[in-house]
Parts: C-alpha cells; sequence; structure tokens
C-alpha cells in the first residue's frame, strides 16, 4: 500500500523478511555484495520452519558428494527433478534451482562457514523406481554446531520439537531410526544436549545465524511483524512493520525480500489451496501468509501448483504438548512401522502407509458420486506386539499413553467401535494384511520396496522392515489429522531471480519473495526431503544477487 513518508525509523539497502534459509542466504549474500541489510522476524525466535526440519538439503551433483567421490550428474537430477514435477514446474525456475543449487551450496560453505556433509547411504525418495534417482547423495546436511558460538542469539534461535537434538542422520541411520528409539544412545545425546551441540534444522540453520548475525553483524529484529509494503510510484521502497506494538517504519532503497514461510496457520487460506477440509500445522503458529496477504495488496499473482504430493503429513497432537502458546502437532511416522496399518472409515487400507508419496494424494481422493473423501479421515491402528517394541511420537514403549491420545480394546471389533469406523471391513482387513505379513510381501500396495522408507519407517532388523502382523491383543488406534509441515501448494509468482510478479505479469520493481512465500512453481506437483530448504537458499541467494544491483 502506498504511504506518504516524510520520516523513516531505519533505512537500509535491503530488508528480509524472515529469518528460515530463504531470509538468512538472502541477508549474507546481500551482505557480501555490500548491501546494508535488515532481518525482521514475526516469531519470538530465529531459524524459522527451517529450524524444525530434519536440515536436509537436497542438491543434485553437488561438490560434496563429488569431494566424496560419489557419482552423479546434472542431467540425472534434472530428470529426477522433472520426474517429481509431473510436469507442473515451470522450466526456467526448475533449471534456476538446479543450477543454482550446487553454487549456493558452495558458497555458502566457502564464504559463510556451513560445514556440509553428505548424508550417509540415504537415497532420493523414488530410487530406484523413477528416472534420475540415486542411492546416496543428494542429501546435505550440517555437521554438529555448537550453540555457545551464537552469544547473545543462543536462546533466541529455535531448537525443534520434532527432530532428536544432538545427533546426525548417519547416526539416527546407524542406531536404527526413528522405530527403533529404544536402541538409541540416550547417554550421547542427553551429553550432547547440555553441551548445546545441535543436528538436523536446528543445526543447520544455526550455522546460517552465525554467519548473518554474529560474523557479518547483520542486525535482527525478533517480534517484529512486518505488516504492509511501502510502495512509490509503482516500486518497492520499504516496509510497515511493528515493534513493541507500534509502528516501525523501514526503508528499503534495493529491494524487500519477502521469506516469512506460508499460511499454514491460517486455515482458511488452507481450505482454498490444501484440497482438505481441514488443517493442523507443525510449525511455527507465526506462520499465517503475511507474505501472500502484503503481495496481492499491491497486486501480485498468486498462484500454486496440484496439493496432491507436496510436503504433508497426517498426524495428532500429544494433550498438554505447545509451541509458542499454541497447540503442537506431530506427524505420524507409525504406519510404516511393523505391526500397524492405516485404514479409512470402511476399515480398509488404502494405500503404502510407509511411503507418503502413495498416501497423500490417495488421502485427499475425492467420491465425485458419495460427495466425500472416502479415505479422510486415516485411522492408525497397532496392536500389542508394536507396544511392546516401538513408539507413538514421543511416549516410548515402556510410558504410559496421556489420557486422550489413543483408544484401546482387547478385539478388533470394539477398536472399531471406538474409532467409528467399520468392524466388518477392519477384521478383514487385518487378517488379510496378516497372511501378507507372514509372506513379508505387501501385494495390494507394495509396502516395504522403497529403500527410503525402510530407512525412515522401517525396522531393518526385519525381512521386510516395514512389514509385521497385528496379531496380538489388546490393539490401539486413533484418528489423525493433517498435520503440514508449512510446504503450501499456493504462494506469489515469482521469476528465476526471486522477483515478484505482478497480476499484469510484470516484474514489481523492488520486491521479491523466497522459500515457502513464493509458489513451488520451481518443483511442481511432486517434493522430495530437501527441496523446501533447497528453494529457500537457492531463491534467497538470487534474490540477493538482483537486489544488490539495483540503483
Amino acid at each position: 500500500m502506498a504511504f506518504g513518508l516524510s520520516k523513516w525509523d531505519a533505512s537500509v539497502d535491503v530488508v528480509v523478511v524472515g529469518s528460515g534459509i530463504g531470509g538468512l542466504s538472502a541477508a549474507i549474500a546481500a551482505h557480501d555484495r555490500g548491501a546494508k541489510v535488515l532481518v525482521l522476524e514475526k516469531a519470538p525466535k530465529l531459524g524459522g520452519v527451517s529450524a524444525y526440519s530434519g536440515g536436509e538439503v537436497f542438491v543434485p551433483a553437488n561438490h560434496v558428494q563429488e569431494r566424496d567421490g560419489i557419482a552423479d550428474t546434472a542431467d540425472e537430477g534434472m530428470s529426477s527433478l522433472q520426474f517429481l514435477a509431473g510436469g507442473y514446474a515451470e522450466p526456467e525456475l526448475q533449471r534456476a534451482l538446479l543450477d543454482t543449487g550446487r553454487v549456493a551450496a558452495r558458497y555458502f560453505e566457502e564464504k559463510a562457514g556451513v560445514r556440509w556433509k553428505v548424508v550417509k547411504g540415504f537415497p532420493d525418495y523414488h530410487y530406484p523406481h523413477a528416472p534420475g534417482t540415486v542411492a546416496a547423495g543428494r542429501y546435505l546436511e550440517t555437521e554438529l554446531f555448537d550453540g555457545a558460538t551464537l552469544g547473545d542469539w543462543q536462546k533466541r534461535t529455535y531448537l525443534s520439537p520434532h527432530m532428536p537434538n544432538g545427533i546426525t542422520h548417519d547416526e539416527l541411520f546407524a542406531w536404527g531410526g526413528f522405530v527403533n528409539v529404544m536402541k538409541w544412545d540416550f547417554a550421547l545425546m542427553g551429553k550432547r544436549y547440555k553441551q548445546d551441540k545441535r543436528g538436523f534444522g536446528p543445526g543447520m540453520m544455526a550455522y546460517f545465524v552465525k554467519a548473518a548475525m554474529i560474523d557479518r553483524g547483520i542486525p535482527a529484529h525478533i517480534d517484529s511483524p512486518a505488516r504492509a509494503l511501502v510502495v512509490e510510484d509503482g516500486v518497492v521502497v520499504g516496509v510497515r512493520a511493528e515493534r513493541g506494538g507500534k509502528d516501525f517504519l523501514v526503508r528499503a532503497r534495493r529491494g524487500v525480500v519477502l521469506a516469512a514461510g506460508g499460511y499454514d496457520w491460517n486455515p482458511e487460506v488452507a481450505r482454498w489451496f490444501e484440497l482438505l477440509p481441514e488443517w493442523q500445522s507443525m510449525v511455527q503458529p507465526s506462520v499465517t501468509g503475511d507474505a501472500m496477504t502484503m503481495g496481492a495488496e499491491i497486486g501480485a499473482t498468486v498462484a500454486a501448483v496440484p496439493a496432491f504430493n507436496l510436503g504433508l503429513f497426517f498426524g495428532y497432537r500429544v494433550p498438554g504438548e505447545e509451541h509458542d502458546g499454541k497447540p503442537l502437532w506431530r506427524g505420524s511416522w507409525e504406519g510404516g512401522f511393523p505391526h500397524a496399518i492405516w485404514v479409512n472409515r470402511a476399515g480398509q487400507r488404502f494405500a503404502d502407509e510407509s511411503f507418503y508419496r502413495d498416501y497423500l494424494p490417495k488421502t485427499r481422493a475425492w467420491d465425485g458420486v458419495r460427495q466425500e473423501h472416502p479415505n479422510f479421515p486415516p485411522y492408525l491402528v497397532f496392536d500389542s506386539n508394536y507396544r511392546a517394541k516401538y513408539p507413538l511420537g514421543t511416549v516410548l514403549p515402556v510410558q504410559d499413553f496421556p489420557p486422550g491420545l489413543v483408544e484401546t480394546a482387547d478385539t478388533l471389533r470394539e477398536l472399531a467401535a471406538k474409532l467409528g469406523i467399520d468392524p466388518d471391513g477392519l477384521e478383514r482387513t487385518v487378517t488379510h494384511f496378516n497372511g501378507m505379513a507372514a509372506e513379508g510381501v505387501d501385494r495390494d500396495f507394495g509396502r516395504g520396496t522403497y529403500p527410503w522408507a525402510a530407512m525412515m519407517t522401517g525396522d531393518r532388523t526385519r525381512p521386510n522392515p516395514n512389514l509385521g502382523p497385528l496379531d496380538k491383543a489388546p490393539y490401539y488406534g486413533l484418528r489423525l489429522h493433517v498435520a503440514s509441515v508449512g510446504i503450501n501448494a499456493a504462494g506469489l509468482r515469482t521469476n528465476a531471480d526471486g522477483q515478484v510478479i505482478h497480476v499484469r505479469g510484470r516484474p514489481i520493481e523492488g520486491l521479491y519473495a523466497v522459500g515457502n512465500s513464493a509458489a513451488p512453481l520451481d518443483i511442481g506437483a511432486g517434493y522430495q526431503s530437501g527441496l523446501s530448504n533447497l528453494r529457500g537458499m537457492v531463491f534467497g541467494y538470487r534474490a540477493a544477487l538482483h537486489a544488490a544491483q539495483r540503483s
């Protein structure tokens, strides 16, 4: 919106709205090109949605795998990205994502001290079933980070309630993965936690916070939401934010970079774009669609890709758990564990529960005759074999379930009645599934045939890591809900430099959107772990280069 301003509270070259990997990549790169930068963060801590993530950055043909002697090519990487996109990616953006991914990863290692490492033996989602996929090498994570080096920012950066603290992916998988939590080295984890050694998303973002706020001295204001863009003669020249409940007007001589995330905590917008009747989120409650709102106010185009197969989970809320004063939702991996299944209201399985690329579109399926989602909501059902060995979220086998989390019954029929699903259907499904589990082959949906799923949700001590019968009472179950991770189908339309595109088709001068604030037209209709962090890093970097050269 336009303002007649005679006084600014601050004046810089580039204002960055948001402090995830997209925002801080932009801040670092702009600073390195001589720009004076200011970061505004709505939340009470830095790190954004990226700090809640697994901290993976998916970079085909990257310099770290080359250094480690792992073969890969850009052409194979493009084949895999095109497969994932399903024809819905814009080629210019897709090419920029691939080509600049390698450049940006190397830049932030060499210039910003980000210590990347390859996650050992971790395959692409669709390997070996899709073109261009590889067995390992494309996932980068960071070495453990010493939180004490953040100085005053140590207590004002996010840790993750979803990922284990103080370890790497390599250690997680060596200890048996999420399914075998009882085999983890808790003594080592406890020691590292006390030392504030950070891995996963918190570790990755700590490197970027240190590079930006400590090493470069870039100022950042937390609890400072951006409310509107300041426009003069069609050019974005600043931001109206809030600090301490008062207006805080910041001039941006070269550009404003919107890196405020998507709209996870705006359920109305989610209903418009995400094709499900409800919406809950695993990310910080500060993510409410501010970038889309501010952009739309000045004529920016809102674009979307099909929602069916992006980054999303279904999960539950453990009673009493909160973050930043709001309910904390947890994603459910447990359907892919042995001795567990997902069913719909008819008591029927409908997908490979270990591979969310399969179950996402099938959970969203629409019955045009009955006018309903036949597979939503899904229900998690497991037995006492599971209960004796495997966790449910943060609840270990030796712990009681919090009241209200699960239903329990001595028979499947009783459990079905408590959950509100068809008892005959559930009994038939479990009998059939148990027969396949005894063989170790899921003839219905191929559960256990994706190496990625075996590592993430399987017990690799079993012949089929993802299969085990449900044949020991009592039985347990719970209704699952949407548990989004902030990767949304819609956002602001941008070009390859991150410039926001006006509804008339021209770039809006001085305005950029990156990460989950930008429509995922670079990845299209599919997803792969690490792509959200990649697109934030890539287009934050590219937007900074473009903005820094503006006069």
